[in-house]
């Protein structure tokens, strides 16, 4: 039986939190290679140790260690961190494995990119002929630039069905996948992950919509819900044998046709766990599909995390946030979430800063709004997505970004706009900060 060593890579950053934080493309790679008679050894450098702080619903911070701020960055005050195990454990866990047939590393966020290098580089050091593939986010969204910058590694664009065609020339013991795919069972990682804080719940793949910042079409092309059977098995396997509290959902479009999809997984969801799991949907949902049967529903199952993609109220921004919602849309959903019990700290709003024309005064009146309506303003920064057509319109004005990944980082890039400084950042993370609910 061939062998396959599958790596999440370290994360280097200025910040990195585990708010249920799973890499589900390659929990989706492994179960396709279980599947296909591959034996598969799973290393997370991103695996949380007992040092680190816990906190609610499973959450916590990661283990991290000072990193070389690379010379772009100078001008952000911030440390620069490799978020992960040490080098000594990762070194360690390598020389502990026999030689793999081929290795396959996760890529993540394109700025990420130091830490998806620092891990290759260990491998290479363990073995200098390894067969590397890098798939995952990076490798479909700037798939050219990772082949420039390690040359040596096979660069797997696209969805992972893909990768047999592309890797036809190389020497595998057998084909990587079959030509039929079964549905990905994602309690094949689950069993890999020997500490599980936390589990992922992923009802659906890809998203309808087509947002200015968002590249989820890109790296899914087609929306697809998958089986009830299937998620109910998986959610089983976390809740009954891996004794796990704390589920969250992972869809970019929870709520699409939900009186078909999830309105009926999630009152089997509750039939299942008794009510007794508290639920996340830290993804942004849109709030137009909300209705009082869902939030209704939502109140029974056991959610405890609720998170609305609002971005901005502001009309000039409806075509690059996808016309998701305005204010009345707002107040209407939040209106729903408290009629249905939930608390005002249960619910945030996520507010982008960083669209075309938008200035810091702009974003701190629209937390100023979002606190008025009694819930958790959230605000976040643009990172250019490539391939997106905000990331089109920006390159033009930053021509860097099309080079270098390290420009896509959101903390140093909101910086580069005219009218945002360090201060402004600062200033709006504090008015985010002043203006919780009771």
């Amino acid at each position: 039986m061939p062998t396959a060593l599958v790596i999440n890579p370290w994360v280097t950053d200025f910040k990195l939190y585990d708010e249920w934080m799973h890499p589900l493309g390659l929990y989706v790679t492994m179960s396709l290679l279980r599947q296909n008679d591959w034996d598969v050894v799973y290393i997370n450098c991103l695996e949380r140790d007992d040092k680190t702080r816990a906190k609610r619903f499973g959450t916590g911070d990661f283990p991290s260690g000072p990193a070389a701020k690379p010379a772009l960055y100078e001008s952000v005050p911030r440390r620069y961190k490799r978020y992960g195990i040490s080098a000594e454990k990762l070194d360690q866990i390598l020389w502990g494995i026999p030689f793999p047939d081929m290795v396959l590393v996760g890529t993540g966020m394109t700025y990420w990119f130091e830490g998806l290098r620092a891990t290759v580089e260990a491998v290479y050091r363990r073995w200098h002929n390894a067969t590397i593939i890098l798939g995952g986010i990076s490798a479909t969204l700037m798939p050219d630039l990772l082949r420039k910058h390690l040359p040596r590694a096979h660069i797997i664009p696209g969805p992972i069905a893909s990768a047999s065609a592309q890797l036809e020339h190389l020497p595998l013991k057998n084909k990587l996948f079959a030509t039929e795919f079964p549905p990905p069972d994602l309690r094949d990682a689950m069993a890999l992950t020997p500490i599980l804080r936390h589990a992922p719940i992923l009802t659906t793949l890809g998203c309808p919509l087509r947002c200015s910042y968002c590249a989820s079409h890109l790296l899914q092309p087609r929306f697809e819900a998958r089986p009830h059977k299937r998620i109910l098995a998986e959610v089983g396997y976390a809740v009954h044998e891996r004794g796990v509290s704390d589920l969250a959902f992972y869809d970019d479009a929870l709520l699409y046709q939900a009186s078909d999809h999830f309105l009926p997984l999630l009152r089997a969801l509750t039939r299942q766990t008794d009510g007794k799991v508290r639920l996340h949907a830290p993804n942004g949902m849109h709030m137009r599909w909300l209705s009082g049967s869902i939030v209704e529903a939502m109140k029974t199952a056991g959610f405890a995390t609720i998170r609305l993609g609002y971005e901005s109220g502001n009309p000039s921004h409806a075509k690059e946030t996808g016309y998701k919602a305005h204010p009345t849309g707002l107040r209407r959903a939040i209106s729903k979430l408290f009629d249905a019990g939930f608390g005002g700290r249960q619910i945030g709003v996520y507010l982008m800063g960083g669209l075309p024309g938008q200035t810091p005064n702009d974003l701190i009146r629209e937390i100023r709004f979002v606190a008025s309506l009694g819930v958790l303003p959230k605000p976040v920064f643009l990172s250019p997505v490539p391939g997106t057509p905000l990331f089109g319109g920006y390159a033009k004005r930053f021509p860097q970004l099309r080079i270098d990944p390290l420009w896509h980082n959101d903390t140093f890039f909101i910086m580069q706009l005219e009218g945002w400084s360090w201060q402004a950042i600062e200033e709006i993370r504090a008015c985010a900060r002043e203006a919780k609910p009771e």
